[in-house]
């Protein structure tokens, strides 16, 4: 075999090398296609990490225009609450709005809370891939096709002990260690607060109504 190299200097880890013309294009292409993958690689990271950031603020919204279509009015408000107490200009919904759904419990609110939770649930199974599909603002099919697809993991959560409390924790990185959402969907809650759910009376309603107005806690 030809020697179409020779190594003129090696020195501090740097080499001197007398290179054939050919084979230093070789050497210098393959370097350039390494490269280009690599920024490749880290653009489509990003784009995918800029989407996973997008899906929760894109399933509240249309769980809180669901709410209002089935007339769900205290679901509505609970969510109104939440949402008209951000404190960012643009008020966008966020991975936090879905973390405090589910919770430390309000004892205040606390069947209202735990109403909004089965009714998320009830909103994935039965409307979250029907709004993904006529929505008119996702013009590009394989996003509706990967906002479909991100249902799946947003119901694998409901499965957790602490559901939402790590989802995306890739880019969560500073999220409040005290969030605790024990008591987010266990059966007992449910039955404690099935029967006030199912005939909220004016009590009830006054009940939330005080709470939006001078309860100066959080959610």
């Amino acid at each position: 075999m030809l020697q179409c190299y020779q190594i003129l200097k090696n020195k501090n880890g740097r080499v001197i090398v007398d290179l054939d013309e050919k084979l230093f294009e070789i050497i210098r292409n393959d370097f350039y296609l390494q490269q280009q993958m690599i920024h490749e690689s880290q653009s489509t990271q990003l784009a995918e990490q800029k989407f996973q950031r997008r899906i929760v603020p894109f399933f509240l919204n249309q769980f809180m225009h669901w709410s209002k279509q089935m007339d769900y009015k205290q679901v509505e408000c609970y969510l109104k609450v939440i949402h008209n107490r951000k404190t960012s200009k643009q008020q966008k919904w966020e991975l936090g709005d879905l973390q405090k759904i589910f919770g430390p419990i309000n004892s205040r609110t606390r069947c209202i809370q735990i109403e909004t939770q089965q009714k998320w649930k009830e909103f994935l199974d039965s409307h979250a891939e029907i709004s993904v599909i006529l929505n008119s603002k996702i013009k590009d099919q394989l996003t509706k096709k990967k906002y479909i697809n991100a249902i799946t993991s947003l119901k694998l959560e409901l499965q957790k002990k602490n559901p939402y409390y790590r989802f995306l924790s890739i880019n969560q990185q500073n999220i409040d260690q005290k969030i605790n959402t024990e008591t987010c969907l266990e059966e007992k809650n449910q039955t404690n607060c099935l029967f006030q759910i199912e005939h909220s009376d004016q009590e009830q309603d006054r009940l939330f109504s005080s709470f939006i107005l001078d309860d100066k806690e959080s959610i």
